[in-house]
């Protein structure tokens, strides 16, 4: 792909976790405005012989929306590279002149955990200009409020849908459960994956406890 000389063309990052959708339809309104083209990114650090349903389910709802969006979805290995470079290396195969990434509180990217991915992004990117879009992830202290999760089912019983740890019925919901610490009861959240967002469902007691429309 050879783009004119003085043309816009945005590359969106996103990476496993809930905020992609998110940073897909802000490069989406970005791509509208400017006319430009749309790459979306994931890097995939991996083994080969790994696999994560979990995972494959952002995924699948990330190329969705590129799909509907008009833009492009790309997959990259890091062999033997760090993510930065993946990303600058993608940027210039495309001539991409903005990118753009998502930063929370609890970010999913090891090595802005580490500390020094931004800036190293920053360095290498060069004439390219980078958006950081402030992203909510919810619950931020998922891991100090509640239990460690696991694979449940929501499973339908009359009007209610039922915390179960088993298949049951037709059509359970398949997600994990994080339980409140420091209870007796299965209250908790139940987390979901739809269209490649991640979405938290609040249990109390065992059954799924719908917001009020």
């Amino acid at each position: 792909m050879t783009l004119r000389q003085g043309s816009e063309s945005i590359l969106v990052c996103v990476h496993y976790g809930p905020h992609g959708q998110r940073l897909i339809q802000r490069g989406s309104r970005l791509s509208g405005l400017l006319g430009a083209p749309l790459c979306v990114l994931t890097v995939d650090s991996s083994k080969d012989n790994e696999y994560n349903s979990e995972k494959e389910q952002y995924i699948s709802g990330w190329e969705t929306l590129t799909k509907e969006a008009g833009g492009e979805f790309l997959i990259r290995k890091c062999i033997g590279k760090k993510t930065a470079e993946v990303i600058v290396d993608t940027a210039r195969e495309r001539e991409v002149t903005q990118i753009i990434i998502g930063q929370s509180g609890q970010t999913l990217w090891q090595e802005i955990t580490r500390g020094n991915f931004i800036n190293e992004l920053i360095e290498l990117l060069g004439p390219i200009d980078l958006h950081i879009v402030a992203v909510q992830r919810y619950p931020d202290l998922l891991e100090q409020t509640h239990e460690k999760g696991f694979t449940a089912y929501l499973v339908k019983q009359d009007n209610d849908y039922v915390l179960a740890d088993e298949v049951e019925g037709e059509s359970p919901i398949k997600g994990m459960f994080f339980r409140e610490l420091d209870t007796d009861f299965n209250s908790g959240l139940f987390k979901i994956v739809e269209n490649g967002e991640a979405q938290y469902l609040r249990i109390l007691q065992g059954v799924w406890v719908k917001p009020v429309q």
